[in-house]
């Protein structure tokens, strides 16, 4: 009997084709196995899209080519879980993007590729790992003994590293080893995952009590992750009102119901705080991170160890919602409002929405925590989709910080070029209290541009329409687009102007800590960017920095807005809060009042008097009024009534497509076809939908392709998504040369 499987092939093709199965493999073959198959004289990776059945016919059989080989065997786990494959199939329907390609995409590095997964395992150290068990001899250790101790601490931490027991009992290992030959504990040898930071940034232990607030939110969910079923949480709570130990407690219930955990943060610095966390609290052997700073033997080996069930809980940035899990209990998505969580490549998902949805198809609760909800997940939760449990008040009853505005437009001249009199004398006074300061600026380098004063033209990047921004370290000019490098010149590109000609223009953050130096002689000054924090190793050192009270002030951009909780900051100044505003997006003010509230938010965590002082030049607008008020409520209901008037999210969905090109006129030609494709299409489905554009994108080139854009505007998903379909099948095919993105639910118009 001849046997056959639909196969979604990592290349761009919407549709499955059908390969017949050997006899031999046929029992290797299972929902999302990676296979190799023959198309077109060569070999593919592709996914099995269900177990093989027999032929019906057999005038079916002709034609069909055999699938070469499985990817996976016995000795390694699959890819990923069988159930995974329905969540995969609505996330690419939903995101315009073919199944197989999704698939190899999100697989890491080497995996999604036509190659034997066994070739690919990296080699892994073992660590031997300590678990408690009922002894079967009766007779406990002496209490005061250390094997007694080890009992009590393997009991209370779950299972432990060897080398974690060994560094506070030195003879562990032979007192290990005679504990399970009595029965009290068992010693397994686990592939070692290795964690960059090594130890949490400070020491956090669990909770003796829960503040009431926490309690009530606790009530909540806890019930939520035993019972199992998918329901969804906004935890919209203050900064330093201990939302992570929230996530800690669910993780712990997901644990002892025999199920798994996922949990979710935008960025690697937060990341490396929770792995430390985690591991402390459950274990290094249950543990596993999947992030970009791994390097790809690395993430494969964390993967695998996932998809093998040795990993029980995964901490991550976005790429993490598709970790190989079994039986999540609880999915946690930590600043769910980062747009970090948005992919813009490749496959551009929206990981906050996959993990929601993930949810729903895994059946395990979903907790979305923040203290600035997106204005989406904000309005979802007034429409009672979302179950909203407020945390008001910080722990320890630890006061807000104190807000003051200093308005530009009537201080004079800035000391240094960026800081405001009262923002120097608080700066001083806080150093001399022994507390720390952090100043922040959203933008990295020393200078945006690099100016002519004769001729007056910014040096600009040739592949792209921005200019260069200056490192002074590097004494280079960089795009932030594409980048591209150069020395800086010694000449104006543009007139021939001399050296003595040419300025930086603006300040980024290498240039305020280098003069801040100036200004405060012997304060220790570090910088928390890309530049200098781009290496998560160097990160984790650099926080650990902060945390210890080695450095004074911290000079940096968002890096540092979000999550950390360093007890000894007793300053904020943002320098520029209109930067934010100026941007040419509607979510320019939801960005601006999440970035202000969330770095307001490191002052003042341990309690004690703190200050937050915000340089503005239009301290009228609604967001940075609602922020420096911290009045939450104010700043939605005033950003919903705009989208409400202009048409957009929450009040209808967005879908842009972007048209790219070395030619411009090809390009544009190309863009006004599909305009008419989607609005003949909107005209037969969708009325209520508008279809905006061609116009030339806000980036108007970058890497060297000229760029158009359109954008539909839908009022629902399934709207949107009938529209797009019909509206890309009634368009022309695209020219040679010109390339089209389609970027559901985008979080970003430039």
């Amino acid at each position: 009997m001849t046997l056959m499987v639909d196969v979604a092939l990592a290349a761009p093709l919407w549709q499955p084709l059908t390969y017949a199965v050997p006899a031999e493999l046929a029992p290797l073959v299972k929902p999302l196995a990676r296979l190799l198959v023959p198309l077109r004289g060569g070999a593919r990776l592709g996914f099995a899209l269900g177990e093989p059945q027999p032929v019906a016919k057999r005038e079916d059989q002709e034609g069909l080519k055999t699938l070469l080989d499985v990817l996976e065997d016995g000795g390694q786990p699959q890819a990923w879980p069988p159930e995974l494959l329905p969540f995969f199939q609505r996330a690419a329907a939903y995101y315009h993007a073919p199944l197989g390609q999704v698939l190899a995409w999100c697989l890491p590095a080497g995996m999604g590729s036509a190659r034997p997964a066994k070739a690919l395992a990296p080699k892994t150290q073992q660590v031997a790992v300590v678990s408690w068990r009922r002894g079967e001899d009766s007779r406990l250790p002496r209490p005061e003994s250390q094997a007694a101790r080890i009992l009590r601490r393997l009991k209370a931490r779950g299972p432990l590293p060897l080398p974690e027991l060994r560094a506070e009992f030195p003879r562990a290992a032979a007192l290990c080893r005679d504990l399970e030959k009595r029965g009290w504990v068992t010693i397994s040898h686990r592939p070692l995952v290795k964690d960059l930071l090594g130890r949490p940034l400070l020491p956090e232990p669990e909770p003796e009590h829960y503040t009431p607030d926490q309690q009530r939110a606790l009530d909540e969910l806890l019930p939520a992750v035993r019972s199992g079923g998918f329901r969804s949480f906004l935890l919209h709570g203050v900064t330093g009102s201990g939302k992570t130990e929230l996530y800690m407690a669910c993780v712990k219930a997901a644990l002892e119901a025999g199920r798994t955990a996922l949990l979710l943060t935008p960025e690697i610095g937060l990341c490396l705080r929770l792995e430390g966390l985690l591991r402390q609290r459950f274990g290094a052997g249950q543990v596993a991170v999947l992030h970009s700073g791994l390097s790809p033997a690395a993430r494969r080996g964390q993967w695998l160890a996932i998809a093998g069930g040795r990993a029980r809980v995964v901490v991550g940035a976005r790429s993490a919602v598709f970790a190989p899990l079994r039986e999540p209990g609880v999915i946690c998505v930590d600043e769910e409002q980062d747009e970090a969580y948005k992919q813009e490549d490749r496959f551009r998902y929206h990981a906050r929405d996959l993990a929601l949805l993930r949810g729903r198809q895994q059946g395990c609760p979903v907790v979305l925590g923040t203290a600035t909800p997106a204005v989406t997940t904000y309005h979802r939760a007034q429409e009672g989709n979302t179950v909203c449990l407020r945390l008001p008040r910080r722990v320890r009853q630890a006061p807000l910080p104190r807000m003051e505005l200093v308005d530009l437009r009537r201080e004079g001249r800035l000391v240094g070029g960026f800081l405001s009199r009262r923002l120097l004398a608080a700066l001083e006074q806080t150093l001399k209290a022994g507390e720390q300061a952090i100043l922040f600026l959203n933008r990295r380098g020393f200078a945006p541009a690099y100016l002519c004063t004769a001729c007056g033209q910014t040096v600009g990047c040739p592949a792209c329409a921005v200019s260069l921004t200056l490192h002074q370290a590097s004494d280079r000019l960089i795009c932030h687009v594409c980048g591209h490098q150069r020395p800086r010149p010694r000449t104006c590109p543009a007139c021939g102007a001399g050296e003595e000609k040419l300025r930086p223009l603006g300040l980024g953050t290498e240039a305020v800590a280098q003069k801040l130096g100036e200004l405060l002689p012997g304060a220790r000054i570090a910088r928390l960017d890309r530049d200098t924090a781009g290496d998560p190793r160097r990160l984790g050192e650099l926080l650990r920095a902060i945390a210890e009270r080695r450095v004074q002030v911290v000079v940096g951009t968002q890096m540092i807005t979000k999550g950390h909780d360093f007890p000894g900051i007793g300053l904020v100044g943002v320098l520029s809060a209109d930067q934010a505003l100026a941007l040419p997006d509607f979510r320019a003010g939801e960005r601006a009042y999440g970035l202000l509230t969330q770095v307001a938010g490191r002052a003042g965590r341990q309690g004690g008097k703190s200050r937050v002082i915000v340089q503005a030049y239009d301290p009228d607008h609604h967001a940075l009024r609602a922020a420096l008020a911290q009045r939450p409520e104010e700043f939605y209901q005033t950003e919903l009534a705009e989208r409400r008037a202009l048409g957009y999210p929450p009040f209808m969905r967005l879908v842009a497509l972007r048209l790219e090109a070395v030619d411009d006129r090809r390009c544009q030609r190309a863009a006004r076809a599909l305009a008419a494709g989607l609005e003949e299409a909107r005209r037969r489905l969708e009325p209520g939908a508008r279809v905006l554009g061609p116009a030339p994108a806000a980036l108007p080139r970058a890497k060297a392709r000229h760029r158009w854009m359109l954008l539909l505007k839908a009022p629902g998903a399934a709207a949107a998504g009938r529209v797009l379909r019909l509206g890309l099948h009634r368009s022309p095919p695209l020219p040679a040369g010109v390339r089209l993105v389609v970027d559901v639910d985008p979080v970003s118009l430039i």
